[in-house]
């Protein structure tokens, strides 16, 4: 896959393609309807397939200082577009003047002049431009007029109980604790990736070490205890137990995730790890003795690996 950090001054050779457009923040089922419908009109037209998205994140620009919402990181992201057909990622500087744009504005500057596309697929809920003053009807519109085709998508979902498949959906799904119901709508467990930092250590007194890594701006879940699968440098794939929170027995402040890693030895420090939430186990609490912890702790693992059957 090809990646881009502009749509200014690209050559002819580079632009052309048919793009799913949008945020694409998880790449959940919702995105990958897009993202397979801008596939097949690439396909018929005989382009690349693209996608389009803004960096930084729109909510981020607007709002520097709210907390954490991502759903993945951008490594993670760029890794899985691939396996969905995508042959080039077109990452759009989110700036001031781009902020500015109206409608017209976007649509001539960055889709017909600096991208050149030649079809754009993006969700019926989509807005653009200056205060959001653009929707899909002003997109068919504009882009009609300049030869780019548009094709909207309805959201899609599980049935009407559930809701649609979308980011929003996810986050709350993940700050419930339910990661099967996220790992449902993102077609995969959700994944924190990061490079492992030197902690306290007090889980090497007890024969318990962990790999610890910062959230980042990630959506921070349920605080407690979760079985998870650890993807290691290389590719390898291991088991473990993790615990996300602020670690309220050992005066902790900062959440974090600390990751043991069922027989492993090697050292991770300055690596980086992805941790695949595959189940929660209970919820984090702060216990009256650090030997209380310790206890508990041993029964979390002896949950994860009995959910990994591991045990015996």
């Amino acid at each position: 896959m090809q990646s881009y950090d502009r749509y200014t001054g690209l050559n002819d050779t580079d632009k052309g393609a048919v793009i799913a457009l949008g945020n694409f923040d998880g790449l959940h089922r919702g995105h990958q309807a897009v993202i397979k419908q801008a596939k097949t009109i690439a396909n018929d037209l005989d382009a690349p397939l693209g996608v389009g998205l803004f960096r930084p994140h729109p909510f981020r620009f607007f709002k520097p200082d709210a907390e954490p919402f991502r759903l993945m990181s951008a490594p993670v992201r760029a890794a899985i577009m691939p396996s969905l057909g995508v042959e080039r990622l077109y990452e759009i500087p989110f700036t001031d003047a781009l902020r500015d744009m109206d409608d017209t504005q976007f649509v001539e500057t960055v889709l017909h002049q600096g991208l050149g596309i030649k079809h754009v697929v993006v969700g019926q809920d989509y807005g653009f431009g200056k205060n959001r003053c653009g929707d899909v009807e002003s997109l068919t519109q504009l882009c009609g007029e300049r030869g780019i085709g548009v094709t909207a998508l309805e959201p899609i979902g599980l049935h009407k109980l559930y809701g649609k498949y979308g980011s929003t959906e996810i986050r709350k799904a993940l700050k419930d604790g339910d990661v099967f119901h996220a790992a449902h709508m993102l077609s995969r467990p959700w994944c924190v990736d990061g490079i492992v930092q030197k902690g306290a250590q007090r889980g090497r007194t007890i024969n318990f070490p962990t790999a610890n890594i910062e959230f980042a701006d990630l959506v921070r879940p349920k605080f407690g205890v979760y079985a998870v699968e650890v993807t290691l440098p290389g590719g390898e794939h291991r088991y473990g137990v993790a615990n996300t929170g602020n670690r309220p027995t050992v005066g902790g402040e900062e959440a974090r995730l600390e990751v043991n890693i069922f027989d492993y030895a090697g050292d991770l420090y300055g690596k980086r790890l992805e941790v695949h939430f595959r189940a929660f186990i209970r919820a984090e609490q702060k216990f009256e003795s650090f030997d209380a912890l310790k206890n508990q702790i041993m029964k979390d693992a002896d949950s994860a690996r009995a959910l990994f059957g591991l045990l015996g």
